[in-house]
């Protein structure tokens, strides 16, 4: 994302670095998602008014560029690279490419999450201890919870 937000900048002298500054300085600093949301906000509105377009840019994405702040702290640039996500999704387009049609959403689901999980299970290098995988697995069975009530709702 950061390239994008610099590519609609001018090329003034120094302000693509303070840019790439400012946007580290407020995901790396940051304590957890809502702290790097705050911060990269208070970028978004320095950005506003001189440059509509890189502005629009940040927030397109905003919340999603934190995301990786709700993880363990040793696995946070690891999540932060979008690499390990582009590889997960080329895995899971690679599986799914050879089935063709699924006879239903839960089994297109039950493709992806077992996708997902060969890449939490270290399959990537990852290296998940006991705790972070029972960590993990509450927070699956939590993202489920909150799916269904919302579901439920609509």
């Amino acid at each position: 994302k950061l390239r994008n937000l610099v590519a609609k900048l001018p090329k003034r002298a120094g302000l693509h670095d303070e840019v790439k500054a400012a946007y580290w300085a407020a995901l790396d600093e940051a304590t957890d998602a809502v702290d790097a949301e705050r911060r990269l906000s208070k970028l978004l509105a320095e950005l506003e008014r001189p440059y509509p377009s890189a502005a629009a840019c940040l927030a397109e994405d905003l919340p999603a560029l934190c995301i990786h702040l709700n993880y363990f702290p040793r696995l946070r640039k690891r999540f932060r690279s979008s690499n390990l996500l582009e590889r997960s999704l080329e895995e899971v387009k690679r599986r799914t490419k050879v089935i063709g049609r699924f006879p239903g959403e839960t089994s297109c689901l039950s493709m992806c999450w077992a996708v997902l999980d060969l890449f939490l299970a270290g399959a990537r290098g990852l290296g998940l201890s006991d705790l972070e995988y029972k960590q993990v697995g509450s927070m699956k069975i939590a993202r489920t919870h909150q799916e269904h009530t919302v579901s439920k709702v609509a």
